[in-house]
């Protein structure tokens, strides 16, 4: 009875680790390789060390840390911006004794949290960097701040990514800055003020991150806010504002000499506390610095700027206003809930305890369109002064604190000798910059154009920003008295204006175009109004300056043209309108009609929260999981399992074209490809039939972070505001190489990054990852960084295309947006990083487009993309793991090519799998495994592969693990069974025994 027990048992046991257990772990295979670092990679012959190696480090190890230390502090220094200095209080002199004031000032936020998030322990502090430049800083008070009494009880908070993603209702009052009073500050420490009061310096942070959006006020969302001025994270806490009054007493008193507030944010903060004219009361803040997020080592380059070793030359890369909220943008920040979405069935699966992360319930509107940032307060500037527009009571000054592009120096810098040739192309821009000061410093020539607002835009509802960045170069180091000529070159397409309604392409309208360069957005409209005659005088004072009109080139367009810019430059393409169905006055499926935002009557259409939005049936219909159909798009299947004895590596150099392609491609077999296709987490599978090794990717918009999943990390850089700031695309390249060479060298061969959103209001809670509110400087210097990465065969997925500027509801939010918002201020940074920058991969946004999926939306994914970027690469989705609208089948005959999925049999797999036997959905798969093999050929996970090489699957460590315990209890059923055999005989020969003797006893 025992060993029939143990047979059976063992039998059991044997079968779950020999079959069960590895069928079922052949559905998590992706997420026990990512997170136990196993490569199912096996070449032969083992290549020699330093064989066939197509990318190579540039520096040792330890030459590498150094580099890295000195681009990361350079990026930081060049980036961070002297927003205001009066009376000379910046910069410190060298043995200054300074009192370094909030909670932040010893907690200084490095980067932002979620995927790009870092492990900031061990990075240098303020107090670190400034005393390497001679500045002693008032322990008394560090001490104080760094206490573990202070430490616990007044701690910045921010939503956590994983039990609030996207969920207001549970981020929002997670926010708060939690400033210690000031008269706690006083108790602890106030009797050390004197003996440190050359300065007091003051940090103000803001922390944004993955999942949230910052908390704005909204009182429509019924949300208990934590601390701040009415929930406005971007204002000042009634705390920060104590400190500051409590410093200004001090400051009258003689205690501190001045008031330096260093900004620590990529969120653009409500401004007013710095001018008493505005907020009403008087702070006396003498210099104020933004410095972004620094990284690694960046904070030594805040120190540079504070101490004046480095002179800054950053540019604000966002507008500062009084109040963050006077962005239009800003009255549809969260989004809202369709009116009948219960009703309709559609859904948001909320936090906690959910098996699918689906928002179908949700929109947005940017009913703003092209006025973001600067397009609004510029605009609405000029067409103030000029009384037209219905510009309404608008007052600049008491609006705008500090305009795009602006940064001060220590030094003073002239422009002359300004001259503009025409080209064939579009216009060479030359002007002489001197430095006129006593101190060394360099510059940045921002060059910005005007297009004329007519008739023919008024009537067919094409709207013009009065001033555009179209160019901007930074100078070298000018010593005092030194001149540099530069030249910019401007593309006539930076010119041109979408016209969505009536040409449905590129126009250039008639009439004068203003070209100048200036120091900031605002110099430069006021450029534009002096050379129309404009001046202060006769404006009754509405101008806020003179403007120079030496420096403004005119060039007038003698006719309308709409060919010039109308066809893509990279692939011939002609341009045109592709997402009508995004745009609810166009839209099939449109849940409501909406009024744009528009120059033609500022007060009339201004922004208001679209509520109330009603689904249709057919958007209802549209919304669907999955909407293809099998079977009802005729095709052939392609020709699968071919034996040509074809490896990847031969592909390499070749044109995405070349034939040789399709016979490689015949070898996949189907089960091949749906396994490429539907598991993307974090890598692509090894596919032996074509030789292609497994690769391996990780988050990085600011460096390598596996701060989530574990595994080598490496250098964090500035936040990506700070390197666009620089304006400098040679420095921000040589990061972009570093960071490519540190993914190479820990043996990462993609990077999700860098990322490609719009800064389309100061709450965004991921702008620390994108650049900009303005697309011209983001795609300038993410076309310049992705040229660096892939300098290492580091393959880059510019992140999140497209529209996915916010946070809240993004697991599927739909966004209603006009084409012209969309080509000219949301794509335009993806554009650039495909056409200049070379960029070879995308991952697309969480959010749909209209009614579609980023990833299923055909337009976007092909005809944009594809067609008219010309991107070869790979398109991979966010997280796609838990998310039924990600579907498989929409996505892939939309041009979507791979899954960010662990788990094969959770989704993703069963989902394709039920299509294998369609011919449309077969040749997608195939189509998608030719632009995933396309991008890995030519990247560095090829390092090692030669042309004789043989790559095939080595089975990871864990199905040894699963088939040598399989082995044991199938060698324990063995014996078992033996035994039991043996036992069953013995019983029965001596059941045979007894009756045999019991015969003859009877016969006997």
């Amino acid at each position: 009875m025992l060993f029939s027990i143990l047979s059976v048992f063992t039998v059991l046991v044997a079968l779950i680790f020999l079959v069960g257990a590895p069928m079922v772990v052949r559905g998590y295979e992706t997420i026990f390789n990512v997170y136990t670092n196993t490569d199912t990679t096996s070449v032969s012959p083992k290549p020699s060390e330093g064989e066939n190696q197509y990318f190579e480090a540039s520096y040792s190890d330890e030459d590498r840390a150094k580099e890295e230390a000195k681009v990361g502090e350079q990026v930081e220094a060049e980036g961070a911006v002297l927003l205001r200095n009066e009376n000379e209080a910046l910069p410190l002199p060298s043995g200054s004794k300074i009192s370094l004031f909030s909670r932040s000032s010893v907690d200084l936020l490095y980067g932002g949290t979620g995927s790009s998030s870092s492990d900031a322990s061990s990075f240098p502090t303020l107090k670190d960097a400034l005393a390497r430049e001679g500045i002693e800083i008032n322990d008394t008070l560090w001490n104080f701040y760094t206490s573990d009494d202070i430490a616990s009880t007044y701690k910045r908070s921010i939503a956590d990514v994983k039990t609030s993603s996207d969920n207001p209702e549970v981020a929002l009052p997670q926010f708060g800055a939690n400033e210690v009073p000031w008269q706690t500050v006083l108790d602890g420490a106030g009797t050390s003020f004197s003996d440190y009061g050359d300065a007091a310096v003051f940090v103000v942070s803001r922390s944004g991150g993955e999942g949230a959006d910052l908390p704005d006020a909204d009182e429509s969302l019924g949300i208990s806010y934590n601390s701040g001025v009415d929930g406005d994270y971007l204002q000042l806490s009634p705390e920060e504002k104590d400190t500051l009054a409590g410093l200004k007493q001090l400051k009258d008193e003689g205690v501190f000499k001045r008031i330096i507030v260093l900004f620590n944010t990529s969120n653009a903060p409500s401004c007013d506390f710095l001018f008493p004219d505005v907020c009403g009361v008087d702070y006396g803040i003498d210099a104020a610095v933004w410095i972004g997020l620094p990284g690694q080592y960046g904070v030594y380059g805040v120190a540079d700027v504070v101490s004046g070793s480095v002179n800054p030359s950053g540019s604000l890369v966002d507008t500062y206003a009084m109040n963050a909220q006077s962005s239009p943008a800003t009255r549809n920040l969260y989004g809202q809930p369709y009116a009948n979405a219960d009703d309709a069935g559609l859904q948001y699966q909320a936090e906690g305890g959910r098996p699918y992360y689906d928002v179908n319930n949700t929109y947005n509107v940017y009913q703003e369109g092209v006025y973001v940032g600067y397009r609004y307060y510029e605009t609405r500037y000029e067409d103030y002064v000029l009384k037209q527009g219905n510009a309404g009571d608008y007052d600049y000054s008491s609006t705008v604190a500090f305009p795009f592009g602006h940064g001060l120096s220590y030094t003073t810098f002239d422009y002359s000798d300004y001259e503009v040739t025409k080209t064939e192309d579009g216009f060479d821009v030359t002007v002489t910059v001197t430095n006129n000061g006593s101190v060394a410093g360099k510059k940045a020539v921002q060059v910005y154009a005007q297009s004329p607002y007519t008739d023919y835009d008024k009537q067919n509802g094409v709207e013009k920003s009065s001033v555009a960045l179209v160019g901007f170069s930074k100078t070298k180091l000018l010593q005092p008295g030194e001149s540099q000529t530069v030249t910019i070159s401007v593309d006539l397409d930076d010119l041109a204006s979408y016209d969505s309604n009536a040409a449905k392409t590129y126009i250039l309208d008639a009439g004068d175009y203003l070209i100048t360069v200036a120091d900031n957005a605002h110099s430069a409209v006021n450029n534009f109004l002096a050379a129309k005659g404009y001046t202060p005088d006769s404006t009754n004072g509405s101008m806020t300056s003179n403007g120079d009109s030496n420096l403004v080139y005119t060039w007038n367009n003698p006719t309308f043209d709409a060919d010039s810019c109308s066809t893509s430059k990279a692939t011939g393409q002609k341009v045109t309108n592709l997402f009508d169905e995004a745009d609810p006055n166009k839209s099939s499926v449109s849940p409501s009609k909406v009024t744009w935002l528009s120059r033609s009557d500022w007060t009339g259409t201004a922004a208001s929260t679209q509520k109330g939005w009603i689904a249709s049936d057919a958007l209802v219909d549209t919304l669907r999981y999955t909407t293809y159909e099998k079977g009802s798009i005729s095709s052939e299947m392609p020709v699968t399992g071919a034996k040509n004895g074809l490896q990847l590596i031969q592909m390499r150099g070749l044109s995405y074209d070349d034939p040789a392609w399709e016979s490689l491609l015949d070898q996949l077999s189907v089960d091949d490809m749906v396994r490429l296709v539907a598991c993307g987490f974090h890598q692509t599978n090894t596919v032996a039939s074509v030789g292609m090794p497994m690769t391996r990717e990780e988050n990085g918009s600011t460096g390598l972070t596996a701060s989530i999943l574990g595994g080598n990390s490496a250098t964090t850089y500035t936040s990506a505001d700070v390197m666009a700031a620089t304006m400098n695309t040679e420095l921000i390249n040589e990061m972009g190489a570093l960071m490519g060479e540190d993914f190479l060298v820990n043996g990462y061969n993609g990077v999700y990054g860098p990322g490609i959103n719009v800064h389309r209001t100061p709450y965004g809670g991921r702008n620390f990852e994108y650049y900009s509110e303005d697309p011209f400087v983001a795609g300038e210097i993410c076309a310049a960084e992705v040229s660096g990465i892939q300098s290492k065969g580091t393959m880059v997925f510019i992140k999140h295309v497209a529209l996915n500027d916010a946070e809240t509801y993004r697991m599927g939010i739909g966004v209603w947006a006009n084409e012209q918002a969309m080509r000219e201020v949301y794509l335009r940074c993806t554009e650039k990083a495909i056409t200049e920058g070379g960029a070879q991969g995308i991952m697309s946004g969480f959010n749909r487009l209209g009614a579609e999926w980023c990833g299923e939306s055909k337009a976007l994914m092909t005809d944009y993309l594809r067609s008219e970027c010309g991107l070869q690469g790979i398109s991979i989705t966010d997280m796609s793991a838990m998310s039924r609208y990600m579907d498989t089948p929409d996505g892939l005959l939309a041009g979507t090519d791979l899954w960010d999925n662990m788990m094969y049999n959770r989704l993703r797999g069963p989902e394709l799998e039920a299509f294998d036997d369609d011919p449309a959905v077969v040749n997608a798969m195939r189509e998608a495994s030719h632009r995933i093999m396309y991008s890995v050929v030519n990247s560095n996970a090829m390092n090692g592969i030669g042309e004789n090489s043989k790559v095939s699957y080595a089975m990871p460590w864990y199905y040894w693990i699963l088939y040598g315990i399989g082995a044991v209890f199938a060698l324990l059923s063995f014996l078992n069974i033996r035994r039991l055999v043996k036992g069953v005989k013995m019983r029965r020969a001596i059941r045979e025994t007894a009756e045999e003797t019991a015969d003859s006893s009877t016969r006997s």
